[in-house]
């Protein structure tokens, strides 16, 4: 193994506190659309928070997105602009417009993703049960998105936690095509 100067590296911790469900104001800092399926992914990271208690998280996804050397990616949530869908991407740039971002008009949105980044918006996060690797998870998900002033003014309600529904597989389970050696043929053996 090489030789390091163990002074200047700091220790990965496992116990890295994470945002809990809340009202926050987010930093859009990135936008992909993908025009095969007519969604936005928007990447974002916390700029404010309803409750002061939380402001340790005011830049937590990028700050985390800078400690696993980019592996990691920003928070991010999606919204599709499918027709059946309009009504929902609508409110997202109301949603924009009334978050104070200069100049910004949702009635006359011209499609350029790219103009969300840089704006913020409000926000509130929701826990949501899922699985992964056999084991039980729990992590934030977009709610509601509105405008910062309400999220300040602490006017919206915190959802339940998203229960995950149906079984837990076994992340260990033998495959069922299975078949020990021993029950085999040697005459039932090609070569």
């Amino acid at each position: 193994m090489k030789k390091l100067n163990w002074g200047n590296v700091e220790a990965a911790s496992e116990g890295y506190a994470a945002p809990p469900a809340g009202g926050y104001v987010l930093a859009i800092c990135s936008v992909e659309d993908h025009a095969d399926k007519e969604y936005l992914k928007i990447y974002c990271d916390i700029a404010g928070v309803a409750d002061k208690a939380n402001e340790q998280f005011v830049g937590y996804y990028g700050q985390r997105k800078e400690r696993s050397g980019d592996k990691i990616p920003l928070f991010s949530f999606i919204r599709s602009y499918k027709d059946s869908a309009l009504g929902f991407f609508k409110s997202f740039l109301v949603a924009l417009e009334k978050s104070g971002n200069a100049g910004f008009v949702a009635d006359r949105f011209n499609g350029n993703e790219q103009q969300f980044c840089g704006m913020v918006v409000g926000a509130v996060l929701g826990q949501e049960e899922y699985v992964w690797n056999g084991k039980l998870n729990v992590r934030l998900k977009v709610h509601t998105l509105c405008s910062v002033e309400r999220i300040q003014k602490g006017d919206f309600k915190v959802p339940p936690i998203k229960k995950y529904e149906g079984e837990i597989p076994a992340n260990n389970a033998a495959p069922t095509s299975y078949t020990p050696f021993s029950s085999v043929n040697d005459a039932e053996i090609p070569f």
